[in-house]
Formats: C-alpha cells, structure tokens, sequence
C-alpha cells in the first residue's frame, strides 16, 4: 500500500511522457518514454547481482557484482551481448563504482579504493590491486562511485557511514575541512593527496558532471522517518564546491529551503537513488542531450531531468522515463551510456536478478562513435564534440588526438567566438586538465567575452589550474561580473586559495555576499569564512553597505569562523526580525542565521532522544541565560507570522532557547486544528516540550488530545509511516511526561484513547492505572469487531493476569503476523495451558523465538506427548551448530533427554560440531 500511495504522489507532481512504449517492452516487464526501444543486453547466466557498471577503454560494457568484475561482450554489434570474460574474480565485496584507466580498472571495493592493473593488456587483472585509498567499503553505506572530472581529478562518492574524516585531507586547498556524514573526496590526477569537495551526505550511490561542468548527486531520503516533521525526500542536488548537503543524523536533516544547503534540483519523494548519468551523445532526441538520468532501486524507476539555467544555478521539470510494470523485477543499480549512445542500465543488489537493459530511439540503427573516428573524422572538431568525454571510452580517443593537436589548437578553439559556446567551454576544460590551463591572455580575452557560460568556464579554469594559489587579478574580473553563473564560478575558484591571497579581494567579495542569487551568496559566504580577520572586516564594511541581504550571509561566515554560540549573528539576526516590513525571504535566513548563532542544531549529548536532534542546540544556551532573555522575550512578541515558512524556523528556535513562557506554549500549540498535519502536530509537541513551564490543565488536555489523534489523522490522511515513526513519537511523549507527569492520566481519560497505535502511550502510565489501561482496550475490542491487533497490543494484554484477557491472546496465534508476539507474550508467565502453543513455536526460523518457547517448555514438567517429541527431534535437525542456533540446539537436547530419559552422547557449548551420531540414536 506505502508503496502504491508512493506512485501516485510522484507521479502526480512529476511530469510523465503522455505515451509509453509498453507494448514492445510488455515481456520485459518495462514502460518507456514514447519513441525509445527497450531490449535485454544482457541476462542473470552472464551477470547476476550488479552492484556498478562501466564501460571500458575499448567500448565494452563491464560489470560488477559479488566477488566479480566481468566484460560483456557485443561481437557483432546487435545491441545484445554474445558472451562475457572476467576481469578480475574480485573484489570480494565487489565494485560499488568503477572506471577503466587505459587497461587498467580503479574501484571501490573490499580495502577502499583499489586498482587493478592488466599490464599485458589481455584483459585480465595480472593479481592482487594495488589499494590507493583505505576506507570503509562494500557496504551500502560506504564509499561508492568514481569518476574523472573535467579538470583531470578524481571524485569519490561516499555514504555516511564509511568515516571519511580529516585524516583524509591531505591538500591544504581542501574546501571542506571538518567532514561530516557522506562525502566527495577529489583527488589529484596521480592519486597522491586529496581533500573533500562536499559533505553532508546521507547516502548518494553516483553522481555526474553536467555539460556545464557542475556536480549533481542524487542523494537518499530519510526513509525510515518518514511522515516525520525532519523528513526530507531524495533530492537532486547540484552541488558547489564547499557544500554542506543537509544531513546531520537520521533525526536531523536541513531542508531545501535553507540558505546554508545547496540548490535543489529536483525532489522526487521515496526511493532509493542509485545510478545518476548525464547524457552527452546525439543518439537521443534534442530534449534529452544534456539531461540527467537518475534511478530508482526500490520502485524500479528511472527520470529524465533536462537541465536548463536558473540564475547560478539550474531547473528542471523531471520525467519518469522508465518504470516498472510487470512481476518481473527491474531493481536498477547504475546507468552509462555506450559509444553508440544507447543508455545501458543493470540490476541487482541484495542477491537479486542481474542484467544489462539497452535503451535506444526506436527504429534507428546506433554505431558506435569509435567507428566514425577509425573512419578518419579525427581533427579538433571530435575531440571538442566528444560524446560523454569524461568516460574511459570517449577518453581513449580523444586524448591521444588532444596530445598530437597540442595546445595551441585548443587555445585559439576557446578564443574563436564563431564555434558554439559548447565547444569553446570543452576546449577550456582540456586546456586545464592537458595544458596546464589557460594563460593570462586569454583570461583577459574571455573576461569580455559575450558568452557568460565561456566566461564562467574561464574563471573555473583559473582556480582548478592552481586551487591554493590562483592568479587573484585574472581572476578579478570574473569576480565583479554581475553574471551569477559567471560570478559563482569565481568564487568556487577562490575556495581553495591561501587566505593571504584573498585579502586583496575584500571589495569584490563584499559585493558578492550580497549579490542578488542566493547560490552565489552561499559560496560567496563560504570564501570569506576562510579570510583573515582584517580583511574580514573590511569586506564587512562592503557587503553592510548593501542592507539585510549582505549582512545575512556576512554574518553567517562569521560563524563558519567561529563555531559554537556567537552574539553577532544572534544580534544581526534579531535586528532583521524585528523589521517586519523586510522581505519575508529575508527575515526566514535571519531565523536560520539564528539557530547557527545560538550554536547550530544539533545536541551533542548522548542521552538526547532522536526526536529532538534537529531541536537542540550543539552548545550549553544555560552559561548565556541571561543575555538571551531579552532574545525569548523578542520572539515571544514576534511570534507568529503570517507566514508557515518563517513560524517553523522561528518554532525550531524557540525550541532551542526554551523560554519559560506559557503564552508561548499556548501560541505553539494554537496551531494544532482538526485539519492540520499530523506531521506539523509532531513538530508543535516537539516544541511544546521544550518549553519549561507548569502546564495548565487546558494546554495539558489539548497536548494528550494533539497525541491521541495523531493516530486519527495519519489514517484520515493517509500518511505512509516507516519503522521509526511510533519510536519517535514515543520520544515526544516522553518528553512530554517529564514535564508534566500527569498527562499521561489525560491521556487514558481521552474519549479517543483505545486505538492500536496508543499502546505506545500505555509505556508512561503509572503501574497502577495498569488495569484501567487494559480495559480501555477490550472495551474498544468489544465496540469495534474490524479493530486492527498489533504487536503491541499483544504484548499489552498479554502481562494482564484475567483469563478472559488471556484468551483473547491465544485467539490471535492463527494470525501470522502476530503468532512470534503472542508466544514472546505468552512466555513471560508460561502456563501449563500454553504449552501446545509452545510446541508449535519451535517450526518458527526467529531463533530469538525459539529460545523462549524451549525455555518456556523446560519450565514445564517432562512430557512423553510423541507430537511434542516428534517435533523436539525435527527442530534438532535443522537446527546449525554455531552460536546462537547451537545454543537453541544444546537446548532442544536436554529437553529431549529430559522427556524421554535417554542419553544418546550429545555434548553441549560445542560450536562447529555437527554431531550427528547423537541425532541419528534419537531419531533412529
């Protein structure tokens, strides 16, 4: 059901093509966008389990899965492949990403980032890799894609579990120096030293540069909190050097709408992102060259996301491109595109089918562009209209050209204002990564050129030819372009430079800070976080002189310098909420700059409960109580707005400075109504309870009202909910009682209490009311013969003593999704009437199960019941013979021995011993 209800939101707020290819593709299990061909490359014989995907030096398609690396093959060139040669039995792990240097293969696997070589070019790994990176890998949540970027680097994509930290920088050029959660790593060109381009990743599987040059990431959702107030959906990030994606903890993830998170291309609800591709061939009609392609594991889809500029950004209007549509399982993993410039895509993960899809215009005969070139096509011209130049594939071709032309060839292709911006913006790209970059002539030259995206590749070329020592006056010019495209790229080039060098910049940077595009503020605000303090201040004088948009994110790079609670922010931020004719943009920033002058969100203490993660501050606010009173008595006069944007930051910072106000718990929880989000619900008690004051019996009843229905509400809303969500509200409420011990009292009085989803609430009430709280649910069992049991609800009414109340547990065994609770419950306080339920719980596979029913049965007097022994016996059998499923055995053996009166040799605590001569005695 979550799942459908998933469809459905998507699909309704993301463009779909009017009309899929379905019927050509019916047998696959595949709808299409209308006009393109689906045809199996390649099945499970020849590729099971894909984790990753490339495509080699030599144009073939290569794949990776557990213990793997293997070529397919395409002989004749039919779009399906014939046969398949391994590569490499390895990495164990396998490859979660992989790219082809000449022969020679670098992936993520087993000890990190490893290579493979194949000296003798017989395409085959000559042993063991050499390992160039020692990180955390093969996991799901551990370090993942690779690829070359246009300047010659490497970028590695990692997970927020593989703890890429500050041992991993090794170039004082580094834009981030302090990573936190998933990151991506650069490299230089020889693998020697490296530094983080970006982090606060949840989970991003791949990435891509698009034809502009910009990264994008396609990173996780906050599955398991979903219908959470801190949820966020995948994102399609385009992400700047130096960005911060969002994501803290599990409980705590910035939105979108945050000054401080980088631009969002595309929110696309629940899935599970893997591959992301940019197409960069002719194959495909017009509308798809130069648009991302993203996947879907989870839900078997795959987006379209022509890309278009926005500012100093981009935008898009996605498009589902392919889904799934039948039984057969398409769980796609990456995606590449072929020299001929069909989009091959492969499945697997978690020991599912494999296979390789190809997906090509319908009815058009692809060759590979290798072909074309062997044909004779190889002057300047190929190499700057390279299909996907970044791959091995493409690079195998166009390099050794480049070399033979030189610089000079390119140098006059970036300057000639005839060739298209395309080609001139390649040119400039090869210059830096072959040529060591453009010289002082031709940024002069470029600086006035028309073409803004020629200017903003120029300005980039200047700060990745020498990231810590960039010519600062080539680069001045591009700084004071009001072009946001080209002024963001000037900036991303200062990231990495010494800061005595930027001190000549303060003018230049101080217009920027307050430059009217918020994505060039926010690199701006990362640059000047890294100047000295005097140039600090004097770019201050600069941006102030610009109004509230400057002194935003003047202050904002204050506390980048300055990390923890820091009365200047605090102070500019106050000073621009109490304007309440500014702009309501501006005022929603100064709430954000507020919560990062009071010390960042975020609570470092270890007994912190999850729900309250993004509603705590990282520093102790108790050492500036008194400075900050005048603060809470400020927002308790400015709260709230006529704006839900504004309120919610201003919410998040109230929560953080807890003012002992109760107008302001009454204010928070005015916004609950019949009609409001439950979502929005958990967020005002969040609040609530940070609000330390003696709560009256109104707010208290609306408070265990608020709780009561948030059950109401998530069905009356049809919210999906995921595993953690009673475990956070649960969270809230605790909360909640410590502050007020007798809510839970109100809450059992409510007329609405009695549903499935309040036996959480039954966890705080006194044991006393123990029974009370019992019969409020057999009386809503009586009244309603369609009431939903739970897990929960088992385990409630199974520590009740009353028989009748007994009996109505044993009822729900038949019920397999109930049957492992009742025989938990039941195993408390085994009666001799239980034991046939017992017996039967030994077929379960949950060893933790097991363990209580045998235990529950050695409580018991010895039985010679042959069903009981029978099933003893066979348990025994199938049981393993190391940890906890030998201890379930060596169990099962005394009671067979107990019941029967016979010992048949069999020796307890003897992991890894089959012990077969003593099942055969008593099974004979």
């Amino acid at each position: 059901m979550v799942k459908g209800l998933f469809v459905i939101l998507i699909l309704g707020s993301i463009s779909s093509p009017s009309v899929y290819g379905e019927e050509e593709n019916a047998d696959l299990g595949l709808a299409v966008a209308d006009g393109f061909e689906v045809t199996r490359f390649a099945g499970d014989e020849l590729c099971h389990d894909v984790f990753s995907m490339t495509v080699t030096s030599e144009g073939h398609i290569a794949v990776s899965g557990p213990g793997y690396v293997r070529v397919l093959i395409d002989s004749d060139h039919d779009g399906v492949a014939d046969d398949s040669r391994v590569f490499v039995d390895g990495p164990e792990s396998g490859a979660q990403g992989m790219f082809f240097y000449g022969p020679d293969l670098l992936c993520t696997g087993d000890a990190g980032l490893i290579r493979y070589r194949d000296r003798d070019r017989d395409g085959k790994a000559d042993g063991p890799p050499d390992v160039f990176l020692r990180a955390r890998a093969g996991a799901e949540h551990d370090i993942h894609a690779i690829r070359k970027g246009p300047d010659g680097y490497w970028y590695v994509i990692s997970g927020n579990s593989s703890e890429i930290d500050e041992r991993y920088i090794t170039l004082d050029s580094s834009p981030i120096q302090h990573p936190h959660a998933g990151t991506v790593v650069r490299f230089k060109p020889d693998l020697t030293s490296g530094e983080v381009f970006a982090d606060g990743i949840r989970n991003a599987y791949d990435f891509d540069f698009a034809q502009a040059g910009d990264l994008f990431v396609f990173d996780s959702d906050g599955e398991r909190d979903l219908s959470l107030p801190w949820y966020q959906p995948t994102r399609v990030f385009h992400v700047p050097p130096g960005s911060n994606l969002g994501w803290y903890s599990n409980s705590h993830i910035r939105p979108s709408s945050s000054f401080d998170v980088p631009p969002t291309l595309a929110s696309l609800g629940r899935s599970s992102p893997t591959g992301v591709v940019c197409y960069r061939h002719t194959a495909f009609p017009l509308k798809y060259q130069g648009a991302l392609f993203v996947l879907d594991w989870t839900f078997g889809r795959i987006w379209s996301l022509p890309v278009d500029e926005h500012g100093g950004t981009w935008k898009t209007n996605p498009e589902v491109f392919l889904t799934a549509t039948g039984e057969h399982g398409f769980a796609p993993t990456d995606a590449e595109v072929g020299p001929d410039g069909a989009l091959y895509v492969c499945i697997g993960g978690r020991g599912t089918r494999g296979g390789v899809f190809r997906i090509a215009p319908k009815g058009k005969q692809l060759s590979p562009w290798n072909v074309a070139v062997e044909r004779g096509l190889q002057g300047i011209d190929t190499v700057l209209n390279a299909p996907q130049p970044l791959c091995s594939w493409s690079r195998a071709i166009w390099e050794p050209i480049a070399k033979q032309l030189g610089r000079e060839a390119f140098r006059d292709a970036a300057l000639a204002t005839t060739r298209p911006g395309g080609e001139r913006v390649r040119a400039i790209e090869i210059l830096t990564e072959k040529f060591e970059g453009i010289d002082a002539d031709m940024a002069a030259i470029l600086a006035k050129d028309a073409n803004p995206f020629v200017r903003a590749r120029a300005a980039w070329s200047l700060g990745r030819s020498n990231p810590a020592h960039p010519d600062i006056e080539l680069l001045r010019p591009y700084l004071q372009d009001s072009q946001p495209q080209v002024a963001r790229a000037a900036l991303e080039s200062l990231l990495g430079a010494e800061s005595e060098l930027l001190d000549n910049l303060t003018e230049e940077l101080g217009h920027q800070l307050a430059h009217a595009d918020p994505t060039v503020r926010q690199v701006a605000t990362n640059v000047v976080s890294k100047v000295s303090k005097p140039a600090y201040q004097k770019t201050a004088v600069v941006a102030i002189n610009h109004g509230w948009q400057g002194a935003v994110p003047l202050a904002a790079a204050f506390s980048l310098r300055n990390a923890g609670y820091q009365p200047y922010p605090i102070d500019i931020a106050t000073r621009l909420l109490n304007s309440p004719n500014q702009p309501v943009g501006l005022r929603v920033d100064a709430a954000r700059l507020l919560q990062i002058g009071l010390g960042e969100l975020g609570g470092n203490d270890p007994t912190l409960a999850p729900a309250l993660q993004g509603y705590v501050s990282q520093a102790d606010l108790a050492t500036h109580d008194q400075e900050l009173d005048a603060l809470r008595i400020l927002l308790a006069k400015t709260y709230p707005t006529e704006h839900a944007e504004l309120n919610r930051e201003l919410e998040i910072a109230i929560s953080m400075l807890q003012p002992p106000n109760p107008e302001v718990l009454t204010k928070v929880m005015a916004n609950v109504t019949a009609d409001s989000s439950a979502v929005d619900d958990i967020h005002w008690l969040i609040v609530a309870s940070r609000i330390p004051v003696a709560v009256t019996a109104e707010q208290r009843d609306q408070i265990a009202s608020t709780l009561v229905g948030l059950e109401r509400k998530v069905r009356e809303q049809e919210l999906a909910q995921d595993i953690s969500w009673d475990e956070r509200v649960v969270d809230v409420y605790r909360v909640l009682v410590k502050q007020d011990e007798q809510l839970p009292l109100a809450i059992l009085n409510h007329p609405e209490f009695g549903e499935p989803g309040h036996v959480q609430f039954a966890t705080e009430m006194p044991p006393k009311l123990f029974k009370d709280v019992v019969a409020v649910f057999i009386k809503q069992l009586d009244a309603n013969p369609d009431y939903e049991w739970s897990t929960d609800l088992v385990y409630l009414l199974g520590a009740a003593e009353d028989p009748a109340i007994r009996q109505r547990v044993y009822e729900q065994f038949d019920d397999y999704a109930l049957r492992s609770a009742v025989l938990m419950s039941l195993s408390e306080y085994p009666l001799p009437e239980d034991r046939t339920y017992f017996v039967q719980g030994l077929d379960t596979a949950d060893v933790e199960v097991l363990l209580k029913c045998i235990r529950a049965l050695a409580i018991m007097p010895g039985s010679v019941n042959a069903v009981e022994n029978v099933t003893l016996a066979r348990t025994l059998r199938r049981l393993g013979y190391d940890g906890d499923e030998r201890q379930a055995r060596d169990q099962v053996a005394e009671l067979l021995q107990r019941n029967l009166g016979v010992s048949c040799g069999y020796r307890l605590a003897r992991d890894g011993d089959p012990q077969r001569e003593a099942f055969e005695l008593w099974t004979a």
